[in-house]
């Protein structure tokens, strides 16, 4: 409680205030921006907030993160283009509503959702906090090696049903996480004599190359507009009024949400669609869903909401992302100094707290915001590719020559950016190789302690119940792709 009460006099200080506000405004852009997300947007917010002390740069990219779903809702519901992935479900009930008139009513819902979703988030995010820092003290060298294999495992194996191409891409990451000095030894490796990359490959510049740089070669292939703005009618109250005449559905989505965000690699698109599903089933007329029904706006925004601090739960605790966004902002933490795992609670729990508070108070400065001018910031969308792209390439470029004024980190990130458009095309995803990159060094230096606490035994790997535990999921989560599909042809052949 004494750390919860200076983590709220911390966060009501006029600079972290003011980031927390300039974390939301930005957030809600980035997510009106369709397909740029809050991965991208974090990229490029890094080389704003380097100077800054790491709790107010977390609140900063925590607000990010947070609102970009909202900013998303508005695109969803307003043109039918979902601002990021998180938003799919939106789409179903949301447009639908604004082409009956009723574009306000669907927005009010969207805010109240953020309000009330994100809220019981991050009360059960903060409640479960201490039981996460009593579990601490179980988790060695091995224990933190074996919990970056199954982050990597998790990943690689559920993103975009590719387990394959998901591992390659791990293993990309790994030996990309080998360049520079030997953690252990000393010793220089792989960097071709090129001094830039003695400390290994710069995870600020990777992180902008990859997100920034290659959604801009992805938008850059169009030179249309973002979209067009439709029309708003109806009240934005008698969306908050209608959102508070189904609680059942409030809850139920809630629940949802913090259940998938949990689970890492699922990410929020899945929880939105998974409580648009539930919302549907339980329904006495699951006929009006996908035609404008207001409660499939009010489960899927639940959901998602509420999965944003589920994803934090597994990323500040155990530093298993639970969406894209999480896989950066567990980036961002580490080039702050904040190292993921149980005992970040203990080492810096002032820092983490004050990120829960700050997340907290978001959830009703993003209905305010929804409140005010939702309207007024859709019309971002009518920017076309051509002033777009160019923006996106200056600001990310520039952040990356201004961290150390070297242009060799602008050739870094424009070839991160480049590996991440071709990995694209090749139908693999970029986010493997971050965790790969980030996770690298826990990884190999763990690994190293253990063999050296065990005197080179590998049975420390397995020594402990949790080893066993982490084990087992690893191994389920590589598995587990190919037994849904085994059980269906099983079946099949037996009718």
């Amino acid at each position: 409680m004494d750390v919860l009460l200076q983590a709220i006099a911390f966060v009501l200080q006029w600079q972290n205030l003011a980031a927390l506000a300039g974390g939301t405004v930005y957030g809600i852009i980035i997510g009106v921006l369709p397909g740029l997300g809050p991965s991208a947007g974090m990229a490029l917010a890094i080389p704003l907030v380097m100077t800054w002390h790491p709790a107010t740069a977390l609140i900063f990219m925590g607000a990010l993160y947070k609102c970009s779903n909202y900013g998303g809702s508005l695109t969803a519901i307003l043109v039918n283009t979902p601002g990021d992935a998180s938003n799919a479900a939106t789409i179903l009930d949301g447009y639908p509503m604004c082409q009956r008139g009723m574009g306000g009513v669907a927005l009010g819902l969207s805010a109240t959702s953020a309000l009330v979703g994100g809220t019981i988030g991050m009360i059960c995010l903060i409640y479960a906090a201490p039981f996460l820092a009593d579990f601490a003290l179980e988790f060695g060298p091995a224990e933190y090696f074996l919990t970056a294999v199954l982050a990597l495992s998790l990943i690689a194996a559920v993103v975009q049903g590719a387990t394959i191409k998901g591992l390659i891409a791990a293993g990309m990451g790994l030996l990309l996480s080998t360049v520079g000095f030997d953690v252990i030894a000393g010793h220089l490796r792989y960097t071709f004599d090129w001094a830039p990359v003695e400390d290994g490959i710069p995870l600020i510049q990777a992180l902008v190359g990859l997100f920034a740089v290659t959604q801009a070669l992805v938008l850059a292939e169009s030179a249309a507009s973002i979209s067009r703005l439709a029309e708003l009618s109806g009240s934005f109250w008698e969306g908050v009024r209608t959102y508070f005449r189904h609680p059942l559905i409030m809850v139920r989505a809630s629940l949802i949400g913090l259940f998938v965000g949990i689970l890492p690699g699922v990410g929020q698109s899945s929880a939105g669609l998974l409580a648009w599903a539930d919302a549907k089933r339980v329904s006495k007329h699951p006929e009006t869903f996908g035609e404008g029904e207001p409660v499939g706006v009010i489960a899927s925004e639940t959901a998602t909401n509420s999965c944003m601090p589920g994803d934090l739960v597994c990323t500040i605790a155990l530093g298993l992302p639970g969406s894209v966004g999480a896989a950066v902002f567990l980036g961002v933490m580490i080039i702050f100094g904040i190292v993921p795992g149980p005992l970040v609670f203990m080492n810096q729990p002032e820092v983490i707290y004050s990120l829960f508070v700050a997340l907290f108070l978001t959830s009703f400065l993003i209905f305010i915001i929804g409140m005010t001018v939702a309207r007024r910031l859709a019309v971002v969308t009518l920017l076309p590719n051509n002033v777009i792209v160019p923006l996106i390439l200056v600001v990310s470029l520039l952040g990356s020559f201004a961290i150390r004024n070297e242009m060799s980190d602008v050739f870094i990130s424009l070839a991160f950016g480049a590996l991440g458009y071709v990995m694209l095309k090749g139908g693999f995803t970029p986010i493997p190789l971050l965790l790969g990159l980030v996770l690298g060094e826990m990884v190999e230096t763990n690994y190293h302690r253990a063999l050296l606490i065990s005197g080179g035994s590998y049975s420390i790997f397995y020594a402990s119940v949790i080893c066993k535990i982490l084990i087992l999921l690893t191994i389920l989560s590589l598995v587990g792709p190919y037994l849904g599909p085994f059980w269906k042809t099983l079946t099949q052949g037996e009718k």
